[in-house]
């Protein structure tokens, strides 16, 4: 992908960051070279375990807490999981010298402490840009749908107004008579007794006849009745279902009469 960074480079710089950077940084906080003598093995499961935190967080959990019902319980399982293996890890206390006080034994050993704050830290880091980055992800991929549906829509208007230009129509509305380009109809609809033109950009037009009148003077095969209420242009119509119709310019579907279906094949 040309031009600015895709949210999947962008990811991957991140995750790098963090791993190599950021997650080393706050573990050589605590001693990990007196930890490594005193608990070697020890040391490298604990530096497992913060880079699993943070993968989980990362990775992980925002996919499933940002999903349905069910994988939001599978989510909420998986870290409560967590947090109790991590509950567990820190009731091994490992003593060091500087902690050994005979008149008043510490509380709380260093390795419990650094074992929640890192878990709390890592998890917490990975959870945050999870969702972020999940984020981006679903904006990205709903401005490419719009695209592609602007895309399709501009195509469509185009080859719309190919297919009548120059064509109009000549209505008696009130005392005069008004001539209406047939590329500017959206569509006509049964007002009480007369017919009703909904035009683009301009006011409706209430002509004084009736909607099957009307549509006698419309150019044949190029506008259709879809229901007794409702004539459409056949170069407006963008998709149609069984009961309704979409059109270009118009925001709410159409209804599609059962007596009608077959004028729409």
């Amino acid at each position: 992908m040309k031009g600015p960074i895709s949210h999947i480079r962008l990811e991957t710089w991140v995750d790098g960051f963090v791993c190599l950077a950021v997650l080393p940084c706050l573990v050589s906080v605590f001693p990990v070279e007196e930890w490594a003598v005193w608990r070697a093995a020890d040391v490298v499961v604990y530096l497992l375990w913060v880079y699993l935190c943070w993968y989980l967080g990362r990775h992980v959990l925002p996919g499933l807490l940002s999903a349905g019902k069910a994988r939001t319980w599978t989510g909420i399982a998986l870290l409560f999981l967590v947090t109790v293996l991590t509950f567990l890890m820190s009731l091994r206390k490992v003593p060091f010298p500087q902690e050994i006080d005979m008149d008043r034994p510490p509380r709380l050993y260093l390795y419990q402490q650094a074992v929640w704050v890192l878990y709390i830290a890592s998890m917490g880091m990975g959870l945050a840009t999870g969702f972020l980055t999940a984020r981006i992800r679903r904006l990205e991929s709903a401005r490419k749908v719009k695209d592609r549906q602007e895309a399709v829509r501009s195509d469509l208007e185009v080859r719309a107004a190919q297919a009548v230009a120059g064509e109009t129509v000549t209505v008696k509305s009130g005392y005069e008579d008004v001539t209406i380009p047939l590329a500017a109809i959206q569509y006509v609809e049964a007002r009480n007794n007369y017919a009703c033109i909904h035009l683009d950009n301009r006011e409706d037009v209430v002509p004084q006849m009736t909607l099957k009148s009307l549509l006698e003077q419309l150019p044949e095969g190029k506008f259709v009745r879809i229901h007794r209420s409702y004539v459409v242009p056949v170069h407006r119509i963008e998709s149609k279902k069984a009961t309704s119709v979409k059109l270009i310019g118009v925001d709410t579907p159409l209804p599609v009469g059962r007596a009608h279906k077959e004028n729409l094949k």
